[in-house]
């Protein structure tokens, strides 16, 4: 980890820090996923000079540096602020080059959930993630797409590779009907104990319709296995959707999961948009990487956790941007940031989700906006809260919530949404 060398003089201050992390080892990633550890000597408009352990210096080409390094070159390397949307988006995540030997199963390992527990699961293991898996289910593919994911996050947005540091994810995968039953009946333990009854009564009326979920694990298997503290839960009922790599609900839930992870817990007072920008960012990537959305959102409502409804887009996949369009176009739905970001799970409609969809569409869709989407990640983890309209549009380089209104309608109707 960075260490930041205080400095008294003030005026002097900004000087220093940049040269104190310049100088320090960082890991710097390419887009097809090669990294290498070393210091940052210098950077100009096409290049970056860096010194590896063993004192050679290496030049790398902007262009094939990931986001992340390009913004630490701008904050830390002095480096000009055009370097930030220098290059083609691409798509990391299918460019990353993952070698198979990283992800292997552990022959002796395994994983119980407690005492009373008579379900084993089976583990597999990546560099950033681990699978327990329960049936026939093929852990392999889910494993390298979590690890396609976490290539994409580490590629744009600098933090993220640092605050994983060098713990691993958990996630289950239960085709095993019984294996299934006994993390349910366990969730719903740790939460009651917990004195989470109402928690525990939401798993429980939903547990049987649930696709995936998010976990949270007890200290005893986090230190076991040296785990970050939320896992992911696929429930298997289509072996099919989990035989590939990258299937389009697997990258639903794990990007999901990754951005919630990088944005950290949000106050009550702040987690006001919480759910369009990482509901929308896992639709986003769902449909950009997976070619289609195969995902509903479950929503448990009622005084007795006794009403379930099932929330989703338009009911034809490929027409999610030609319906949105029309709509806009007709005024019958309405490209207004302010109201969005209060929109719940709860009473949404289909409309509503894909107009959220787009939103995380036009927040990535350019080097310039994808720049700003990783500096609003930036203020969300540092603030614990989502930043309000007026200042998510200054982010975005406008001066008011209207005229980002106006580029983002702009962008539905006639920009590169599809």
């Amino acid at each position: 980890m960075m260490k930041l060398k205080w400095v008294v003089f003030l005026g002097l201050g900004v000087v220093f820090q940049s040269a104190a992390f310049a100088a320090e080892t960082r890991i710097w990633t390419s887009r097809k996923g090669s990294t290498l550890e070393a210091e940052l000597l210098k950077a100009d408009a096409t290049s970056a000079t860096l010194v590896a352990k063993d004192s050679k210096q290496i030049v790398l080409k902007i262009e094939d540096l990931s986001l992340a390094d390009r913004q630490f070159l701008v904050e830390y390397g002095n480096a000009d602020p055009k370097l930030l949307v220098a290059g083609e988006l691409g798509e990391p995540e299918k460019q990353v080059k993952i070698d198979s030997a990283t992800i292997k199963k552990l022959k002796d390992g395994s994983l119980k959930l407690g005492e009373e527990s008579e379900s084993l699961f089976e583990l597999t293991e990546s560099e950033h993630f681990l699978v327990a898996s329960a049936g026939k289910v093929n852990a392999d593919s889910v494993a390298e797409t979590a690890e396609r994911l976490w290539h994409g996050m580490a590629f744009q947005h600098m933090n993220f590779r640092r605050d994983w540091a060098d713990k691993r994810m958990l996630i289950f995968l239960a085709e095993d009907r019984p294996a299934y039953t006994a993390i349910g009946e366990w969730y719903q333990g740790r939460l009651r104990a917990a004195g989470n009854d109402e928690a525990a009564g939401r798993v429980k009326a939903t547990w049987d319709q649930l696709g995936s979920t998010s976990i949270s694990l007890n200290e005893e298997m986090m230190k076991a296995h040296n785990l970050h503290p939320q896992g992911i839960l696929f429930n298997i009922r289509e072996a099919s959707q989990f035989k590939k790599a990258m299937g389009p609900f697997q990258i639903h839930t794990i990007a999901g999961a990754l951005l919630t992870k990088q944005l950290g817990g949000v106050s009550s007072f702040g987690s006001e948009g919480y759910f369009a920008v990482t509901t929308g960012h896992s639709y986003f990537k769902e449909i950009a990487l997976g070619g289609k959305s195969e995902t509903q959102l479950l929503s448990v409502e009622g005084t007795g956790n006794d009403e379930i409804s099932s929330k989703k887009g338009f009911e034809d996949g490929s027409s999610w941007v030609r319906g949105l369009k029309t709509a806009v176009r007709k005024g019958t739905v309405k490209v207004d940031l302010e109201p969005m970001l209060k929109w719940k799970l709860e009473g949404l409609k289909p409309e509503e989700l894909v107009l959220i969809y787009s939103f995380s569409y036009y927040m990535q869709s350019s080097p310039q906006r994808l720049c700003a989407f990783a500096t609003m990640v930036r203020r969300i983890e540092s603030s614990n809260q989502i930043p309000p309209a007026v200042e998510i549009a200054k982010i975005f380089g406008f001066d008011s919530v209207q005229a980002f209104n106006a580029d983002w309608e702009l962008f539905i109707k006639e920009g590169n949404f599809k």
